[in-house]
């Protein structure tokens, strides 16, 4: 398992770093076909993922230890040697001994001899550091976290949030946060749901503030092969997600547009919330993801939700009193579950994603009914791509009105300027933003 897992886990991160292409797509692309073993393919995710996740960071110690700059180390070899330095400092699984040994006889077969010659030496002068001055994840992540992240996403939030704030979310963001799902109110007590998770080695815990969502402690790996997720009673689903439907107040028999919706977690939530009565019309502009919500629709039996492929930019939508529009954006409130966004993602995109998101606001207004709300919401943590937005169609639309998020929303999870904000290392889910915007009603 050991050399499979590092061959395959070197693939996918040089291609990363070459190819315009998600980790999710690559990781696809990768392992589709591989004859490989659960254990195999799931120690392989988890390099891939915490190597991403804290790749500044362990280049850090590569340049203090090989004294070279990064530009100057050939891209397979700083893969083998960022892939052994997480080993070596984050990862208690892997003895010093076996990720120096491996990685040495991997540079000299992928790349030659003279590179494997160099990644012994770097690694070696690593394990005489780490036994000379051990030091603690804490403390690497404490005097190092700026470097996880590009220079100018931390520079942006110092000047949105201030240094402290910064600090906390950089540092929440380099952990690898627990799953989170939410049980389908169609299944009853929680007490049986927990009993039968036990049976399949799962433990979980309670959301404080949703009854409905709980936290995995222990057993993540197991979630998709248990009866209760393949039958539809729970779906992996954030808390702070959980929220958004919160804020548009779902009712027996609504109907409701959910537009950019796949792969249509938000939407199955709003389905079981309206009943088999109320109607969920979800849409996306991607016909490989609506094709993913409807694949979802086998699992859960869910009758009231129908799929269509639509540009919430531009195409014509049934008119409805309550819209919930997630739209699609930078995703700097997920990077704990998406590391490889920090590194994709350029600081003109947030302005090239706050004009879509205008757009998309703007023209799905015109479907909205007198007295209706509109959800709109980010898993962002940018102003450009929140408040900015809101305030700029509250300024161009006069008969739209914002409803404060504690009508809705206990307060720990509105901030002062009635928008509702989950703050990961407060609430510990994703960061995401939302609005309830009301059309007022014609005067007569």
């Amino acid at each position: 398992m050991e050399d499979s897992y590092r061959r395959i886990a070197i693939d996918i991160l040089t291609t990363f770093e070459t190819d315009n292409k998600t980790l999710k797509e690559i990781f696809n692309l990768k392992l589709k076909n591989k004859n490989l073993s659960d254990v195999t393919k799931n120690r392989c995710r988890v390099t891939v993922n915490e190597v991403m996740r804290l790749k500044g960071i362990l280049d850090v110690f590569i340049v203090k230890f090989s004294s070279r700059p990064i530009k100057n180390i050939q891209l397979d070899a700083l893969t083998i040697l960022r892939i052994a330095s997480y080993e070596m400092l984050f990862d208690d699984l892997i003895p010093n001994f076996a990720a120096v040994h491996s990685s040495v006889e991997l540079g000299k077969t992928i790349v030659n001899k003279k590179v494997g010659s160099f990644i012994n030496a770097v690694l070696r002068n690593l394990d005489r550091e780490q036994n000379k001055n051990p030091l603690s994840i804490n403390n690497i992540l404490d005097n190092y976290f700026e470097f996880g992240y590009p220079k100018w996403l931390v520079k942006k939030w110092k000047k949105q949030y201030g240094v402290n704030k910064t600090k906390k979310l950089c540092r929440y963001f380099l952990n690898n946060v627990p799953m989170h799902i939410r049980l389908s109110k169609e299944f009853g007590g929680s007490d049986n749901f927990i009993k039968i998770l036990n049976n399949y080695n799962i433990e979980v815990k309670q959301n404080n503030f949703f009854p409905n969502y709980f936290e995995i402690i222990k057993g993540q790996k197991n979630i998709l092969s248990t009866k209760l997720f393949k039958e539809g009673h729970i779906s992996i689903q954030d808390p702070a997600a959980g929220a958004v439907i919160r804020l548009l107040d779902p009712k027996e028999g609504d109907l409701i547009l959910d537009v950019c919706a796949a792969p249509g977690t938000k939407s199955l939530f709003l389905a079981e919330e309206v009943g088999p009565n109320g109607s969920i019309r979800a849409s996306d502009k991607n016909i490989y993801r609506v094709s993913e919500g409807e694949s979802d629709l086998n699992r859960t039996m869910k009758k009231n939700i129908k799929w269509s492929v639509l540009d919430a930019c531009k195409d014509k939508f049934p008119f409805a009193k309550k819209i919930l529009i997630d739209v699609p954006c930078s995703g700097t409130g997920v990077l704990s579950r998406r590391p490889d966004i920090k590194w994709r993602l350029k600081e003109k995109d947030i302005n090239k994603m706050s004009t879509t998101q205008f757009s998309i606001l703007s023209h799905m207004s015109n479907f909205l009914l007198p007295g209706g709300i509109i959800v709109y919401s980010t898993c962002s943590l940018e102003p450009e791509e929140n408040q900015l937005i809101i305030n700029k169609f509250l300024n161009e639309k006069e008969n739209f009105t914002l409803i404060p998020s504690d009508s809705f929303l206990s307060k720990q999870w509105v901030d002062s300027n009635g928008f509702f904000m989950s703050i990961p290392y407060l609430t510990k889910s994703d960061a995401i933003f939302g609005a309830v915007l009301m059309k007022k009603n014609e005067e007569v």
